[in-house]
């Protein structure tokens, strides 16, 4: 499935620039399931939340 490649190959440069695996996620919502995806971003957004700010901004911050 070339999606989930691309998702495999970003998760491993997240990796490598110190990225937490959790700020990135697939799910499969088909466009009738409104209600669903805004449940999906309400809960990613809130997940996000909860990380913090991104490494790349607090080394930028840092420096």
């Amino acid at each position: 499935m070339k999606a989930q490649k691309v998702i495999d190959k970003t998760r491993e440069v997240m990796k490598l620039l110190g990225i937490e695996d959790d700020r990135l996620r697939r799910e499969w919502i088909s466009a009738s399931e409104g209600q669903r995806f805004a449940e999906v971003i309400r809960e990613f957004t809130e997940d996000i939340r909860k990380l913090g700010q991104s490494p790349l901004a607090r080394r930028e911050t840092a420096a």
